[in-house]
């Protein structure tokens, strides 16, 4: 059980990452398994094998999630807005109760309010950034994909930082989707010459993700270590402006007024919402008491 609590995490944190407007390392820190990951990344130019066997969970879940995030863009974010939406900002509303607990008992001084407000203040910059769409052709494409598992891995591992929207604005972010979609159709349908096919640039992709993984996960070792409650500040900060900055992109990434529809998807996706925080409660708290237990 404890196994497979880890890989739905992981998948939280997978789908986090190629949603536009939400950020993959704002899920691993709500869900409380950031620390272990970076403490893995940080250890992995050391010991590889005993690294990957400590998050291997993780990873399997975190690649889940990139699946099930390409289908809820292609389906359920195109087709349903509105309620995919709700849930996910239920995802981040549920984490509040536990980031709480990890700042309990700090003295709150005017740095801690100053990371605060700071880390508001970059999310909202973050919603002027515009989009733009960018052409390719087939030998820069790798390179390309490179740069995108590189952006990918750098967004997983900073806090409040959207990898789907800073794709979105570098015109990169449709070369992601179709590749996965193309992948998953691929595997969907036993169609191992496609499969074939996608092999060059899914290598592109993933070597650039352990790359920018291995670099700046090193970096966020070290903040971690000197400057936990600053760091878990500055996340209650992103958590508290994340739900106004996921409606407003998902206005603006489309040309149709998503608001206006019936009632009753407004009701679905108030239900959604609420269950979205209370799987995202669940489960941060479910890996409390396993820690506790083990003391």
């Amino acid at each position: 059980m404890k196994h497979l609590i880890k890989i739905i995490k992981g998948s939280f944190v997978g789908m986090g990452s190629i949603l536009p407007g939400i950020s993959g390392s704002m899920i691993a820190a709500i869900l409380k398994i950031y620390q272990d990951l970076i403490q893995a990344l940080n250890n992995f130019t050391k010991e590889p094998i005993k690294s990957i066997k400590a998050v291997w969970q993780y990873i399997v879940g975190v690649f889940i999630g990139f699946g099930l995030g390409f289908v809820l863009i292609k389906l359920f974010y195109e087709n349903f807005p509105i309620p995919i939406t709700l849930l996910f900002i239920g995802f981040i509303i549920g984490a509040i109760p536990t980031l709480l607990k990890e700042i309990k008992g700090i003295h709150i001084k005017w740095h801690h309010i100053l990371v605060f407000v700071l880390a508001i203040i970059i999310m909202i910059l973050l919603l002027f950034v515009n989009e733009t769409t960018a052409s390719v052709n087939s030998w820069t494409e790798y390179i390309i994909v490179f740069f995108i598992g590189l952006i990918t891995a750098v967004a997983l591992i900073t806090p409040g930082l959207s990898g789907a929207t800073i794709l979105i604005a570098l015109g990169y972010f449709h070369i992601l989707v179709d590749l996965g979609d193309n992948v998953i159709q691929a595997l969907v349908t036993f169609d191992f010459s496609s499969i074939i096919q996608t092999l060059p640039m899914l290598f592109a992709l993933v070597l650039g993700v352990i790359v920018g993984l291995i670099l700046i996960g090193k970096v966020m070792y070290i903040i971690l270590q000197k400057f936990k409650f600053h760091f878990y500040v500055a996340i209650l900060g992103i958590v508290f402006i994340s739900p106004f900055n996921v409606l407003f992109t998902l206005q603006t990434s489309t040309t149709q007024n998503v608001f206006d529809v019936a009632w009753y998807v407004y009701l679905l996706g108030v239900i959604l919402g609420v269950l979205g925080a209370f799987i995202t409660y669940k489960l941060s708290t479910t890996e409390i008491k396993t820690e506790v237990q083990h003391d």
